[in-house]
């Protein structure tokens, strides 16, 4: 065990502080050398690092340190030439330097309490009853010192299955308290040593403390009479370099750009916080699924492999509807048809096993212990995307085409989406009624293009008095007369009204106006005005000329970011969002759909239609940077894999039970719910 000294710019050699550093080996330039006579305290008896930690930086390598210089930082900007920064890899004479895991903080230690110190740490260790351990490494950071008069260069590390970085931080802090040392880590929620911390007031506006030694004397003993562990992981980590100037000084503008970006997309640190604390809710009062699905989705779960990811069910499940797009530009890109008859039931079969992977996927986390805000974000992000895809399908098998019709059908599913979206931002409850779009609505669906496959599209412009001889009440109308009429008057006078109810008893319930929420419409009006303005102007060529597919396709990234964004802002309790950039190409083809109108000339076919096209790759380039920027930060922040199995702890795969009652499942134990609560 090792007591590290390090230098510090301000004071002279003879006055620097004495700090301590927990660590496997003496390391540094400026580690105090052990003498080698009988003073010195036993070797440590902790397990050597493994042979693959020590390779990755052995000499071989010949790490240096204009590598560590150039490394990309804040949003890809390299450090200023006029910048050192110094090596924790190698020393001057570019000799290897032993790694360790670092702490929060530094101690401070008198001259006579070195050795003790030593002692009882090496003891409290070896009974600590860890034993060799492989560290995972997932982030590098820039980390100020207690001081904040140098910044370290780290590598920020997993936590362990076993949780032993924890075991040996709970060992450490009982040490520092019989020495009067404030704990090496602060629980967040109560002040840190060395750092500002955020407290919120009864508004809940957030101001800025200093902690003081009283604060830390009482922290210390809530860490020692409590009984519960706080969770240090993501502050253990590798110093690799360090600097004695801030990298966030010397370059402000970037700095203030990443931390604008990371608050706009509610992927902050104090946005992240709210994952730790997050519970699921939902209410599914649907018959079907509480007595006939839920059987059928217990027992298909059993057959997915524990190795598979919940994530990764959910996106096998969207897998399905982007075959179906996929054949269904092969095979009927008019969207009229007839199409084979194996093309429809291909339709009816991807919907189902897509509303299949999405309820089982949640059941999936249980089984696997991987339950976690991202799993509701992911699965409904899945959700927004699929809502014009699916019914892109919907309106081929029903042989509208690209007919006024056909841009209803196709479209319509995203009023419903964005509501319900809208209701569990404020809620903090989904809400599934007694007939819901996820269940019976997609029963129906299915059903409807089983129904195209046998008799073949026409069948829904056929007489409704050739099935029901009432042509007083019917007349001429066909089956897809009354579709719309039901669908849109379903939506509008049940759906929407259920969702303003439950928005304002939340409201009310917390004592907030109500006004205000009817100005979150905002984005899906805008949407809807774009679009309808847009595709049905009678100057516009995309229905003429057959472009509702790439529409739709364009139209699934658009409006997956703008219900995505809420889901992201439900979950980390942010404000609602208002816009989103993907919104301003659809208001521009609104326009150029309608340039005559404004006593401009209207343009081509080819002009817009590369147009339309130019705004697919905007919204995919726009959609997948920022998807992958908040899953990155999510995983990174939460220490877990997206789309692959994280390893957890044996205390940590405990499962949670549903509370069913009056069909309502209250406050699911997690964030993984494809449907939520279905079947369960």
């Amino acid at each position: 065990m090792a007591l590290v000294r390090y230098s510090d710019s301000s004071e002279s050699e003879s006055d620097k502080a004495t700090t301590k550093h927990l660590d496997n080996n003496p390391t540094g330039p400026n580690a105090l050398k052990r003498k080698r006579n009988s003073e010195d305290p036993s070797p440590p008896t902790l397990p050597p690092l493994p042979d693959s930690f020590h390779n990755l930086y052995a000499s071989g390598t010949k790490l240096k340190i204009d590598i560590l210089s150039n490394v990309l930082l804040h949003a890809g900007k390299a450090l200023p030439p006029d910048v050192r920064l110094h090596s924790l890899l190698t020393s001057d004479l570019g000799a290897g330097l032993p790694l360790h895991i670092s702490l929060s903080r530094t101690l401070m230690l008198a001259a006579d309490q070195r050795q003790s110190f030593t002692k009882d740490l090496e003891t409290a260790i070896g009974e600590s009853g860890v034993g060799p351990f492989s560290v995972v490494l997932k982030s590098l950071r820039w980390v100020p010192n207690h001081e904040n008069n140098r910044s370290f260069l780290v590598l920020q590390t997993r936590k362990p299955p076993g949780d032993e970085l924890n075991d040996l931080l709970r060992a450490s802090n009982k040490v520092a308290r019989s020495f009067g040392q404030p704990c090496l880590y602060i629980p967040e929620e109560a002040p840190t040593s060395g750092k500002v911390v955020r407290k919120r007031d009864e508004q809940g506006s957030s101001s800025q403390i200093k902690p003081t030694r009283q604060m830390h004397a009482r922290l210390c003993d809530y860490g020692k009479q409590s009984e519960v562990h706080e969770d240090a992981s993501n502050h253990f980590h590798i110093s690799i370099g360090w600097m004695l100037e801030s990298p966030l000084k010397t370059s402000p503008n970037t700095a203030h750009s990443i931390e604008c970006t990371a608050a706009h997309e509610c992927v902050s640190e104090d946005a992240l916080v709210h994952l730790k604390s997050y519970k699921y809710s939902s209410v599914d009062k649907s018959l079907i699924s509480r007595y006939i699905l839920k059987h059928y989705w217990n027992g298909f779960v059993k057959i997915l492999p524990l190795w598979l990811a919940p994530n990764m069910v959910t996106l096998l499940g969207f897998f399905c509807i982007l075959a179906n797009v996929i054949l269904l530009e092969m095979f009927i890109p008019d969207l009229v048809g007839p199409a084979p008859s194996w093309l429809y039931y291909s339709f009816a079969f991807g919907l189902w096993m897509y509303s299949t992977m999405d309820n089982v996927d949640g059941k999936q986390a249980r089984r696997t212990g991987q339950s976690s805000g991202l799993g509701e974000l992911f699965d409904h992000g899945i959700d927004s995307l699929n809502c014009t895809l699916a019914s892109l399908c919907e309106t081929a098998a029903l042989g509208l085409g690209s007919s006024p019709k056909g841009v209803f059908t196709a479209l319509i599913p995203c009023l419903p989406m964005f509501f319900s979206t809208w209701e569990t931002y404020h809620t903090h409850t989904l809400y599934l009624g007694y007939f819901n779009g996820p269940t019976e609505g997609l029963i129906i669906a299915c059903s409807m293009m089983v129904l195209s496959g046998y008799y073949g599209p026409q069948i829904w412009i056929q007489p409704l008095t050739d099935l029901i001889d009432w042509p007083g009440i019917f007349g001429s109308a066909s089956l897809i007369d009354v579709w719309f009429p039901v669908i849109f008057g379903t939506f509008l006078f049940i759906h929407l009204p259920a969702c303003i109810l439950n928005v304002v008893s939340a409201r009310r319930a917390n004592n907030l106006p109500v006004a205000p929420v009817f100005v979150e419409w905002l984005p899906i009006i805008i949407f809807t005005v774009s679009c309808a303005a847009w595709l049905y102007s009678p100057y516009s060529t995309l229905m003429q000329e057959n472009r509702l597919v790439l529409f739709c396709v364009t139209m699934s990234f658009v409006f997956g970011r703008m219900t995505t964004k809420i889901i992201l802002a439900h979950l980390t309790r942010q404000p609602f969002p208002l816009w989103t950039i993907m919104l301003a190409p659809l208001i521009g083809g609104a326009l150029l759909g309608n340039l005559p109108r404004l006593g401009l000339p209207a343009v081509t076919a080819t002009v817009e239609l590369w147009y339309l096209r130019a705004y697919l790759v905007f919204a995919l380039v726009v959609y997948f940077r920022w998807a992958i920027l908040v899953i990155n930060s999510i995983c990174s922040y939460l220490g877990i894999n997206c789309l692959t199995i994280t390893p957890r702890p044996a205390q940590d795969r405990s499962t949670s039970n549903e509370i069913h009652q009056n069909g309502a499942i209250n406050r699911k134990q997690t964030a993984k719910g494809g449907r939520p609560g279905k079947g369960d």
